[in-house]
């Protein structure tokens, strides 16, 4: 038996199937399947129950599904006490961002971190808020930054910014002088915005739909919001962003949505494994706490 076979056991049923852990782990299949026979020819035990394709133990599994937890937790465990006892912190943090917080939010925060804990890498790769969280939950990454709370599955989120929507049209548009606007207003509007699975889109287009009893059809729609502001100033109608994505921007009016149009982004993580990823959330965690004592 050894430290493999058991963590191929615990994430089989963690991600409820064979391929799910093999991602997880990054192995194959068949190595994943392997693990587990050689397992239950060391054990001589059945883990599964026959016929339910990995997603119920047998007595005997059960056990040694709650030994091997205790097992895979000690060993992250370890990382983390070594990696504390180091006398300068170093390693690599990874987040998944959606595009405003990624853009936005993110880079000066991190500009910060990096004075304060030079040694500590961190890198940033950007996706839409439901490919994010998905890079989490596969373990592709240490971090998520979205749109989206996830306090489910062994994740645990906690706010980070507020953003605030807002429509933008060029200057010369009949409503570039309004000083809200509503759902209404927009209805016979040709709407550019973003794709789905972006949480901009979401908020949105729920707000529409408890209005109108429908989404909004849209007919142009992109993956970036910078992509969305070119075809504004293009010469599209209308577009919907994040505030944050347009504030300096002095080429188009930005019109608030009444009743506001208000979300927060999320930091959310899983198991913290590593001294760093520990650093960086304690770090943002605490410019969290500055930003709303001012």
């Amino acid at each position: 038996m050894d430290f493999r076979q058991l963590e191929s056991l615990v994430e089989i049923l963690e991600k409820g199937s064979i391929s799910g852990a093999a991602a997880s782990l990054g192995i194959s299949q068949p190595a994943v399947s392997k693990h587990i026979a050689r397992l239950e020819k060391e054990m001589g035990i059945k883990i599964f129950v026959r016929g339910q394709k990995c997603s119920k133990l047998t007595v005997e599994g059960e056990i040694l599904y709650n030994f091997a937890k205790k097992v895979v937790s000690s060993l992250n465990d370890i990382k983390r006490e070594v990696s504390n006892a180091s006398a300068e912190v170093a390693g690599t943090v990874t987040i998944s961002a959606s595009s405003i917080p990624g853009d936005f939010v993110l880079p000066s925060m991190l500009v910060e971190f990096r004075k304060e804990y030079p040694s500590i890498d961190v890198e940033v790769y950007i996706s839409d808020s439901r490919e994010a969280i998905e890079k989490l939950v596969t373990k592709e990454v240490d971090l998520a930054v979205t749109g989206f709370s996830r306090n489910t599955s062994g994740l645990e989120s906690y706010p980070l910014c507020e953003d605030e929507l807002v429509l933008i049209v060029p200057p010369n548009h009949p409503l570039a002088l309004r000083k809200s606007i509503t759902m209404k207003d927009i209805e016979a509007l040709d709407i550019v915005g973003r794709v789905p699975g972006s949480a901009t889109r979401r908020l949105w287009q729920d707000a529409f739909k408890e209005y109108y009893g429908e989404e909004k059809e849209l007919g142009l729609s992109f993956g970036h919001v910078s992509a969305v502001v070119n075809a504004v100033e293009s010469g599209a109608a209308a577009g919907i962003v994040s505030k944050l994505a347009v504030e300096k921007n002095p080429r188009l009016a930005k019109i608030p949505f009444s009743p506001a149009l208000k979300r927060s982004f999320y930091i959310t993580y899983g198991t913290v494994s590593t001294r760093a990823m520990e650093l960086l959330i304690e770090f943002l965690s605490e410019r969290i706490k500055k930003t709303q004592e001012v």
